[in-house]
């Protein structure tokens, strides 16, 4: 018997309550091969989780082989960070991202760069070994984010210095905000809209669910402010 055109079109959706429904048309009540097709629309579902996490694993094995990290400290909150982050809300965003993170000497510039990448830049960079394999999208953004201050024995405020410096990387780059837009529903991208590139970072912190991160940061940053000026007091 051949199958019908809506063949594995059902759904199953986990709800809030960790209830699950299943999106079905008004034909499949009466349909014989509801079964067959729920069955195949999970097998289906099981294999594009399988292939998403593939996609996220190499993303993040790439990202910190290409970065440049020389405390092992930072690089284990690195680890951590891309692991959360690729797995929270908006994060079919960094797809369209490579990012790579490099530790500068103390007493330099803390900075981010944004630089598009196009396919045929790509292909160039891969020389005349063969025909390119294109598996992701034509066009992406290089993001460098560098950082010179880090928090010795403290990995949260260390981690909520890299989300703090990724947010902002994508809270100040029109492309990104694009990418940004295009995933949320119309009541939060009108909000969104609307804020400014620090109330954006804020969002994007508490988004990726580092907020505990950020204001352990936020306390370090703090105290380090306070033993400055202590220290200028004294020399005075």
């Amino acid at each position: 018997m051949d199958r019908k055109d809506c063949f594995g079109s059902l759904k199953e959706t986990k709800l809030n309550n960790s209830q699950t429904t299943t999106q079905a048309r008004l034909e499949c009540r009466n349909c014989e091969e509801i079964r067959d097709c729920l069955r195949y629309s999970k097998q289906l579902a099981e294999e594009e989780k399988e292939r998403d996490e593939l996609r996220k694993q190499n993303m993040i094995s790439q990202i910190i082989d290409l970065s440049h990290i020389t405390s092992n400290e930072i690089g284990s909150c690195l680890l951590e960070f891309l692991s959360r982050i690729f797995y929270s809300p908006l994060g079919t965003v960094l797809f369209k991202n490579l990012l790579l993170f490099y530790e500068v000497p103390q007493g330099s510039t803390s900075f981010n760069l944004s630089i598009p990448i196009s396919q045929t830049m790509m292909d160039l960079i891969r020389g005349e070994g063969g025909e390119a394999v294109r598996t992701g999208p034509e066009e992406f953004t290089l993001r460098i984010v560098l950082f010179q201050k880090s928090f010795s024995n403290q990995p949260k405020a260390n981690m909520g210095m890299i989300a703090y410096e990724v947010a902002r990387a994508f809270a100040s780059d029109d492309l990104a905000v694009k990418h940004i837009l295009q995933t949320l529903p119309d009541v939060e991208i009108n909000l969104f809209k609307k804020m400014d590139i620090d109330r954006r970072t804020n969002w994007l912190i508490a988004k990726w669910g580092f907020l505990e991160e950020f204001e352990a940061l936020e306390k370090e940053m703090a105290a380090a402010r306070l033993k400055d000026q202590l220290d200028k007091s004294f020399k005075v």
